[in-house]
């Protein structure tokens, strides 16, 4: 019996010391605008058998400070997505990132679980550059500021929230499995976006988003975008409608 508990204690030691406890490498700047950015990302990769960094490789860097950098984990938790993503951060501080909200990113679908993304063509480099006000002035009103942060946040009344998503989707108890994370809070944090994947059998399969506004009350929009790789103009006028 002692045996059995020492094996158990360096078991449940090992699986702690392997748990993903944030970002670790040089680049934490923009991994806080690509996790405040992109849906459907864990904020962190995998390996073989563990949670590691997602690859984050510097493209190009403009006059003004602006960065054009890839992000790149395998594969969405617990579905089988997996994309890479060409992003642009306007010029940060030590504290602080700012970016375009909306148009600083593009998302390429990829081969599951391969270990090297596929490139952006030069065509998408440009028009993800132009609309980024590439090598020109920094148009501050156009810019969004997040905390430079090495861990997505925790969802706010997360339990309130998966209930809601179990009501909305009219899930039955053990017949289903649940995977949601946070994006983003609006200016003043009176609302903020969660985003997930619901896995009820190999045939259904649920992408969605929620719009989250927390006053006195939990107030709980979703939709399901119809590509889960081309939804940056559904997820636009999602917010229009939510008043983001």
């Amino acid at each position: 019996m002692k045996k059995i508990l020492i094996v158990f204690l360096l078991f449940t030691m090992i699986l702690t010391s392997c748990a993903y406890k944030g970002y670790t490498g040089d680049y934490v700047d923009l991994y806080s605008v690509a996790i405040n950015s992109v849906l459907w990302l864990n904020g962190h990769s995998w390996g073989a058998d563990f949670e590691c960094d997602p690859q984050i490789e510097i493209l190009e860097e403009d006059q003004y400070g602006r960065i054009l950098f890839t992000y790149y984990e395998k594969h969405y938790a617990g579905a089988d997505i997996s994309f890479v993503s060409l992003i642009i951060s306007q010029p940060s501080s030590e504290q602080e990132v700012l970016y375009y909200e909306d148009v600083n990113y593009l998302v390429k679908e990829q081969v599951l679980y391969s270990p090297t993304p596929e490139p952006f063509s030069n065509e998408e480099i440009e028009y993800l550059k132009s609309i980024n006000d590439w090598n020109k002035e920094v148009d501050y009103a156009k810019c969004v500021k997040k905390e430079i942060t090495k861990t997505k946040s925790d969802i706010p009344h997360e339990e309130e929230i998966k209930n809601r998503i179990v009501d909305e989707f009219d899930l039955v108890d053990g017949k289903y499995s649940l995977f949601m994370d946070f994006l983003t809070h609006n200016s003043d944090n009176s609302k903020y976006i969660v985003y997930g994947y619901i896995r009820e059998s190999e045939q259904e399969k649920i992408y969605f988003i929620g719009l989250v506004e927390d006053n006195d009350f939990i107030d709980l929009s979703t939709i399901v975008p119809s590509n889960v790789y081309d939804y940056k103009a559904e997820f636009i006028n999602f917010k229009k409608t939510n008043d983001w």
